[in-house]
């Protein structure tokens, strides 16, 4: 297989020297800017390490140092920006740059276009591939919305999700490929040599090339075990994995406005309007839906009284009917331009209620799917969401890993909207096994004091795992967010050291990432289920790319996802790529829809969770244990 290009600019000199100023770092010692804290050796050569104060200019109380470019890769990375960033200040450049941070990353970014919605912008960003040992900056786009303008289709086409015609972007790849190299056509020639004299060092042309390799295709089990490649038409051929075993009404809750649109919703339910794209609840999920189990149920207002009666209303039904199972389908009408913007805070106080008194709710927004020919292609999508809510299994995925728990760890703090500071500390997991059947949903700590918070995490972890329904788990594995803190890894880390009847993997994993790759194929799109090492521990994965036998882009497809394994002191030697291809496979038991979002359900379920338990924190009386529930109320 072709190898692939990575977003990385490398430097010739695999190995180089700088000159550096330090002094050992003393207790009281102020943090001043341009002076920085590295771990180095006390003298050349020596495995002893001692914290210093770092300059890169003379500086009172230091001494010079020479140090080797792998001595501390963060250093190396530091003194590359700082080489890069005076030899543009040393020349007139046609784009405008400045320095940026991001938490420990630096980056110089470019303007390449102003526009009233924000600006386009190319950054480099210093990086080592420890893979193949060599020093470079990364290079990619990225779109940076001004502050006053809200999200809109316009920020999407400048961002590149959308096309010109507003259309999901399926040249995304050639796109920023295209603008990369424009950049570097204007640019390259003010940056291929960094510093002067004896400290030149060379930037290359041409993009980094690795190796790449493939993880298995995801294969889907159905009813009897059967399996195919496709969820939609595993479902249509062989049916779900598990059927409701109970009949089911149906509550459409509308105003009289939307009477006519849930009448469309309705038909297309039932598999009459579009049989094309959607046969029916009855074909696809075995669930009847005709008049004599459909009930309506008007909205005057949306006071939280009214709303409430709403919710009295389904559970006195699901009372007087408890043989059956009883749905709500909320019918609104809410803004889809709003970037992150699940529904109306009417739908949130809507849900908690339902949830609370353990009834499925789904919502239907008028705004997207009223569109002419919307119904056709989202009704198999709501179906499938309400199938899985009221307790049905559509699929799983065939695992890699057998007698596999995996706990999708999420955190969701909230801030003081003037000190920034936290005020509430709050975590939970999704638990699912390796071929992602849903479990439970369990809240671990919630928490105003970060001590109290990182105890109860802890406790409770131990706890969840040491319960009886957990003992036929062999390996437990950790899918944990990128941005969790330290703090909260150390307290996980030290929960697993007492559960001494399962192995324990943690990975992190990281969907919004600096990393990309372009294939050298036309499309310069890589293959689905494509990797590549960045380091003994880091992966690049392709959850979406090229089919073989189907090498065409018809939609924007998906940055590639950033895996890292983690030592949390209990290591012991595992096949990493089998734990890898139960991440990819995770991506394909996402039941939210067919052609849901390919990302891993234990991290994006807790990202959609997380915006829930946000918008929640909002309603009166709200309790976090009532979210606790082993139906996904959250598709």
């Amino acid at each position: 297989m072709a190898n692939i290009r990575l977003n990385i600019l490398p430097i010739t000199e695999r190995k180089f020297t700088f000159s550096i100023y330090r002094k050992l770092k003393a207790e009281g010692d102020l943090k001043v800017d341009n002076i920085y804290q590295y771990h180095l050796p006390i003298e050349v050569n020596s495995e002893d390490r001692k914290l210093y104060l770092v300059s890169f200019d003379p500086a009172e109380g230091f001494e010079e140092y020479s140090t080797n470019a792998t001595t501390s890769i963060g250093l190396t990375k530091n003194y590359l920006l700082k080489l890069l960033f005076n030899t543009l200040e040393g020349k007139i450049v046609p784009c405008q740059f400045e320095v940026k941070k991001y938490f420990a990353n630096q980056q110089i970014e470019f303007t390449i276009e102003n526009y009233p919605e924000g600006r386009q912008v190319i950054f480099l960003s210093p990086y080592y591939l420890e893979e193949q040992q060599t020093f470079g900056f990364i290079i990619d786009f990225k779109f940076v919305k001004a502050k006053e303008v809200s999200f809109s289709r316009d920020v999407q086409t400048l961002s590149l999700s959308l096309d010109k015609h507003g259309r999901s972007n399926k040249n995304y790849y050639s796109d920023k490929f295209e603008l990369i190299n424009r950049f570097l056509d204007q640019m390259y020639d003010d940056i291929n040599v960094i510093g002067y004299g004896n400290n030149e060092l060379h930037i290359k042309r041409d993009l980094i090339d690795t190796p790449v390799f493939q993880l298995s295709k995801k294969e889907y089990v159905f009813s009897n075990k059967n399996t195919a490649n496709s969820q939609f038409q595993g479902i249509r051929n062989y049916g779900p994995l598990q059927r409701i075993d109970k009949e089911v009404i149906f509550a459409f809750i509308f105003e009289d406005k939307f009477k006519s649109f849930a009448n469309e919703l309705y038909l297309s339910l039932t598999g009459r309007s579009n049989p094309g794209t959607f046969p029916g609840l009855e074909q696809m999920f075995g669930i009847k839906i005709g008049t004599n189990n459909v009930k309506q149920i008007k909205i005057e207002d949306y006071s939280e009284d009214t709303l409430l009666d709403i919710v009295n209303n389904i559970k006195t039904l699901q009372n007087a009917e408890p043989d059956k199972k009883v749905v709500g389908i909320f019918i609104e009408d809410c803004a889809i331009d709003e970037e992150d913007l699940l529904a109306s805070s009417h739908y949130y106080f809507l849900k908690y209620h339902f949830i609370k008194n353990n009834l499925p709710l789904q919502v239907v927004n008028y705004r997207k799917l009223g569109e002419k020919n919307a119904l056709k292609w989202s009704t198999s999508n709501v179906a499938l969401a309400m199938f899985a809510k009221m307790g049905g299994i559509p699929w799983v995925v065939k695992p890699s890993n057998y007698n596999c728990l995996i706990l999708g760890v999420g955190c969701s703090h909230k801030r003081d909207f003037e000190t920034g500071s936290i005020t509430k500390y709050f975590a939970y997991t999704v638990c699912l096994d390796s071929s992602g059947l849903y479990k439970t949903l369990e809240v671990l700590a919630d928490e105003t004091n970060e001590t109290h918070y990182l105890d109860n995490l802890k406790n409770n972890l131990v706890q969840l795992l040491s319960h009886e329904r957990m003992q036929d788990y062999k390996t437990c594995v950790l899918h944990l967010p990128f941005k969790i803190k330290g703090s909260e890894i150390e307290a996980i880390s030290e929960a697993i050291k007492e559960i001494k009847e399962l192995d324990f993997v943690a990975i992190k994993i990281n969907l919004d990432n600096k990393y990309f790759g372009y294939s050298f194929h036309n499309t310069l799109v890589p293959y689905e289920s494509s990797f590549v090492k960045l380091s003994k521990d880091e992966y690049l994965i392709w959850f979406e790319g090229l089919l073989y036998g189907k090498e065409i882009v018809d939609k924007r497809l998906s940055n590639p996802v950033h895996v890292k394994f983690l030592n949390l002191g209990n290591q012991k030697f595992f096949d990493e790529r089998k734990f890898l291809q139960d991440v990819l496979n995770l991506s394909g038991a996402n039941w939210r829809g067919f052609n849901a979002k390919s990302i891993p359900i234990s991290i994006y379920y807790s990202q959609i969770i997380a915006k829930y338990t946000e918008a929640f924190e909002n309603i009166p009386g709200y309790k976090e244990d009532s979210i606790s529930n082993d139906k996904p109320w959250f598709l």
